[in-house]
């Protein structure tokens, strides 16, 4: 019902528990799936992705639902334990730097602008400033935000350009407090969800989507005197994102529409 309510609107079983449904057939053709009119395409690849789901789900009988810390399943949940999971996973900053830019579903260019973010060799406006380039009255960041530019103020914390991560994070499903570095703000992003590997990769790319965006943003803005909204760039982002995965991957089968709605669905890692 939460996360695919068209289907659930247009179910006859909306008064039946999930052991009912489970009991009536869940597979392609089971008894659950039945609908108060014909489905349309994409109705049709929302249940699909809703099945793809419950392939992993074993229902036990006599066992009473409850939360489960996977990290310690016997002592559960601790403080403790959260913490010391977190400073395992702790990565140092020449091996977050020798990951940061390669991704297999990224094309070349884009590795590259990745490569010379994390070693802080972007020409904004504090380095050229450093190199003489321009005055420091010109150092202001291009958004309007009355801020210096520097790579973690134009990544992270301009006004502008920041905002972009708060509507991607929201499009994902991911809720996190921003740093206040770059390299930080990348592991964070990336190691939020722990040690699930696909679901690294895929914000791996959106990551790295995000970074894309936000420099060909601000030079358009400073060279072409051309402005998107936010909106406009966060759909950079889902085109962006969508056009690499298919570029890797022919048999991608999912369109705009539900990579538009879930993500995470689509690539079974939600």
């Amino acid at each position: 019902m939460e996360r695919f309510r068209r289907l659930f609107d247009l179910s006859v079983h909306q008064d039946l528990t999930v052991g009912a449904m489970h009991a009536l057939g869940w597979g392609e053709n089971g008894e659950a799936w039945r609908w108060r009119r014909r489905l349309f395409a994409w109705e049709e690849e929302l249940v699909v992705v809703l099945r793809n789901l419950l392939t992993n789900i074993t229902l036990q009988e006599f066992e009473t639902d409850a939360w489960l810390w996977r990290p310690d399943t016997v002592v559960g949940f601790t403080v403790r334990g959260a913490y010391q999971m977190l400073m395992r996973q702790e990565i140092q900053d020449a091996d977050v730097a020798s990951i940061v830019p390669w991704h297999k579903n990224v094309p070349l260019k884009v590795s590259i602008c990745a490569w010379r973010l994390i070693r802080n060799r972007w020409p904004t406006k504090d380095n050229l400033v450093r190199g003489s380039v321009i005055s420091h009255e010109n150092q202001l960041c291009i958004s309007g935000c009355g801020q210096q530019e520097s790579i973690d103020h134009l990544i992270i914390h301009c006004n502008f350009f920041g905002n972009l991560w708060n509507l991607v994070k929201s499009w994902i499903g991911v809720y996190l407090v921003d740093p206040h570095q770059v390299m930080d703000h990348f592991h964070q992003f990336i190691y939020s969800s722990g040690g699930y590997a696909p679901r690294r990769s895929f914000l791996h790319l959106i990551w790295l989507c995000c970074i894309w965006v936000i420099w060909n943003e601000r030079n358009q803005r400073l060279f072409a005197d051309k402005a998107n909204t936010m909106v406009q760039l966060l759909e950079k982002v889902k085109l962006y994102s969508l056009h690499w995965l298919k570029a890797k991957n022919v048999c991608f089968p999912f369109g705009y529409h539900l990579w538009w709605q879930n993500p995470l669905a689509c690539l079974g890692i939600g």
